[in-house]
């Protein structure tokens, strides 16, 4: 499993947005950080996130990558280091796979 299978198994868009500050409404709504916003007008889902407003949107690599201005391998580096995840360990809640068989 690669690095960026691992943290998207592992984390979801809605943790990403919270460990860096952002404070979703019971509706998964933010103010978009990539924009001049007053209302929230991005969405944080599991897997993505959306902004009405200016049209921003990605995973949670994409998300981390743009707020910290990083390239995807650095910003799936950062999330492994901030969220305490070993690049060499499945995620604990990942769902474990039967390997492929050999036909």
């Amino acid at each position: 499993m690669s690095l960026y299978q691992k943290i998207k198994s592992a984390i979801t868009v809605r943790q990403v947005g919270e460990m860096y500050g952002m404070e979703p409404d019971r509706h998964g709504m933010v103010c978009c950080p990539f924009h001049s916003d007053s209302d929230p007008s991005m969405k944080l889902n599991d897997t993505y996130y959306y902004c009405f407003g200016c049209g921003a949107n990605g995973d949670a690599i994409d998300l981390t990558a743009k707020l910290f201005d990083l390239n995807p391998r650095q910003a799936a580096e950062k999330l492994a280091s901030d969220f305490g995840l070993d690049p060499d360990k499945p995620p604990a809640n990942a769902i474990a796979l039967p390997p492929p068989s050999a036909a």
